[in-house]
């Protein structure tokens, strides 16, 4: 996590309720959270209390000038085993003491403040409350904290938690702020850390992408953004911006035109434009969607700026589509590898083709190639808005009343862009993501073990970016060579910890390629109620392979059978061995969507990332698509011939 200035105060629950292993897997959850932070103490601080009976001061944001010293000071976080649980107290500490002048809480950082806790409050026997009285001087404190702009996450831990209470605590939207996960194993897992660092990086934008009741209810206590603070965040790193701005009749005048052109500056001005920094492109759609210039046109902010003050406004009918079909035919060509890319839809209403509209944007969002945003005017269609946009919807869509308010977003809008993350997006698209997924892993000889551990870690690292567990993504194993053999089943393990050791274990086979009898149990016996399968669940099977079946005919054949009883296969070729229509046969369709081609087993991580979104998308481009389909299955031949090249080398 880089391009965060956080002060963040952990208030943790040490009250007897917890056992010793679970507080230690509590510790070990902050440790991890801050440690996943790039630059702390510098750009991140960390503060602490704990509580039970009693507050207890571990240690305040100047109380150590480096990082193992703040990670040592996190694992000694104490465990008083108290008797009562006076939450209340804690947030107070917290807001007066930890944030307090002179304790090294900075002003122009993100105040956030994150609760532990297995329960509600109880004020046991030390004070002269109820516990209703406890808890509702817990709200009292937890909205002082609030307006005094500082951003409350509350986590829940346990079936003994009081989720009322928290949500209460939790800033808005509490969908957000506030985390309730089964048990303490579930809580010490890659996927909650990751998300509660996301999130605490991203904290202030969250406000314009809620409704506008639960805006106004926030405007009391939210923090604005500022200009400077914007650029200092965006400073630096490149990005590929791609505006798509509506310049339909419903627009009105110029005038209005020119405050989407000057949104577009405004933003554009918080980063640092040059040939090795920021690119910006403009496209405009009415009746037909024009590329007003391209990422590479302008390398310098003077030059940049005159081409946006000189685009004209056309008029006409709102041809979404056609811009988002330009969006993929061209801007997505010529984006850069290795930075973000960014497309930002702004339109006032409804597409006149809906219905090709909702096919260009899956077209888009099935490339994993770009985060896209939609900003709403006015009365603009909600539904589509969310189409249009990356997942979860909710943190890619932004509404507002007018073009003038335009103006009030413009520093929150750079901000949250120069927050936007790799490991955040796939955080957040996965986290509501709920399906049965069976790996197919390539045991024979012609693998190796040193490949078929780099494998397994491949496997691992794909597990760590899903929710695991019964409400969310349950996770089978198959390996094969001479025969097909189960690793372990769909409902064998329920968290994280669990799978990741079963995936470890994984013996190495080897022996030649039956692909054909993996698919096959695969089929007929992973994705069974007995082994775990649910209904309604989106089933999903990877296929990885170093080689050509043995039986490619029947290998084709049980393809068919699966893709036949729902489940979407996944097909990836490993090495210059590999049939590429063998591969595609395997794939679901659209093939060339549905199949990876890598160098080697080492190279497969590159790919994890692209592999975790199309399956937490669980959509593929639409028909339509078939000229890019087509460009892309050249692509795949073409990478198969430079490896086949390279082999004979």
């Amino acid at each position: 996590m880089t391009r965060c200035k956080l002060d963040i105060a952990f208030i943790v629950d040490s009250s007897s309720s917890i056992w010793i292993k679970d507080f230690e897997r509590q510790t070990s959850f902050i440790h991890d959270v801050v440690d996943s932070f790039a630059s702390v103490p510098e750009d991140v601080q960390i503060a602490a209390v704990s509580f039970s009976n009693h507050v207890f001061d571990e240690f305040k944001f100047n109380a150590f000038s480096d990082r193992d010293a703040i990670l040592d000071a996190v694992n000694n976080i104490r465990y008083s085993k108290g008797d009562a649980t006076r939450t209340y107290l804690a947030i107070n500490r917290m807001r007066t003491d930890l944030f307090a002048p002179g304790n090294g809480a900075r002003d122009d950082a993100v105040h956030v403040a994150v609760v532990l806790t297995d329960g509600g409050t109880n004020p046991g026997s030390y004070d002269q409350y109820s516990r209703n009285e406890g808890k509702a001087k817990t709200q009292e404190e937890a909205e002082l904290a609030k307006q005094a702009g500082i951003y409350m996450f509350a986590i829940g831990i346990g079936d003994g938690v009081d989720e009322a209470e928290l949500r209460g605590i939790a800033s808005e939207p509490d969908d957000k702020f506030f985390f309730v996960v089964d048990n303490y194993d579930k809580l010490d897992t890659a996927h909650i850390k990751s998300l509660l660092a996301c999130r605490a990086c991203r904290a202030p934008t969250f406000e314009f992408t809620t409704t506008n009741a639960r805006r106004a209810a926030d405007s009391r206590y939210s923090r604005q953004v500022s200009a400077e603070s914007a650029r200092e965040v965006c400073h630096g790193d490149p990005v590929d911006i791609i505006f798509i701005l509506d310049e339909s009749t419903s627009i009105r005048s110029q005038d209005n035109f020119k405050k989407e052109l000057d949104f577009v500056r405004d933003v554009s001005d918080m980063f640092d434009i040059g040939l090795d920094m920021t690119h910006v492109s403009v496209i405009t759609y009415s009746d037909e969607s024009q590329m007003r210039f391209t990422l590479s046109k302008y390398t310098d902010k003077s030059s940049l700026e005159n081409a946006i003050e000189n685009i004209d406004w056309s008029t006409g009918n709102t041809y979404t589509n056609k811009a988002l079909d330009l969006l993929l035919s061209k801007s997505l060509s010529e984006v850069r590898e290795g930075i973000s890319h960014i497309g930002i839809v702004i339109t006032d209403g409804k597409s006149t083709d809906s219905d090709s509209t909702k096919q260009s944007a899956q077209n888009v969002l099935a490339t994993g190639n770009i985060e896209m945003f939609a900003v709403g005017i006015g009365d603009a269609y909600k539904p589509e808005l969310d189409i249009m946009a990356s997942k979860p919807s909710e943190d890619y869509v932004y509404q507002i009343d007018n073009l003038d308010a335009l103006d009030s977003l413009k520093n929150k809008f750079a901000f949250r862009i120069c927050k936007e993350q790799p490991g955040c997006s796939l955080a957040e698209g996965c986290n509501q993501y709920k399906a049965d997924i069976v790996v197919i892993s390539d045991a024979s000889t012609s693998i190796g073990d040193e490949s078929f551990a780099k494998q397994k870690g491949f496997i691992a690292s794909i597990v760590e970016k899903y929710n695991i567990g019964p409400d969310g993504v349950q996770i089978g194993m198959i390996s094969y060579s001479d025969d097909a053999h189960t690793d372990f089943t769909l409902n064998r393990y329920s968290s994280e910890a669990e799978t990741l050791s079963a995936i470890d274990k994984v013996k190495y086979l080897t022996g030649v390629t039956y692909t054909d009898k993996a698919i096959e149990m695969m089929t007929e016996q992973a994705f069974t109620s007995g082994a775990g399968a649910r209904a309604g669940v989106p089933k999903v099977g990877i296929v990885i392979t170093d080689g050509v079946s043995r039986d490619q005919v029947r290998t084709q054949e049980m393809a068919r059978n699966a893709k036949a009883q729902g489940i979407t296969l996944f097909a990836i070729g490993v090495g210059s061995s590999i049939d590429l229509d063998e591969l595609q046969g395997i794939a679901s369709d659209p093939a060339p969507y549905f199949t990876f081609m890598v160098d080697d087993f080492a190279s497969l991580v590159d790919h994890e990332d692209i592999l975790i979104k199309k399956t937490c998308a669980g959509q593929a481009p639409a028909p339509s698509a078939k000229r890019e389909l087509q460009t892309e299955i050249e692509d795949l031949r073409s990478l198969f011939q430079m490896l086949e090249a390279k082999a004979k080398r």
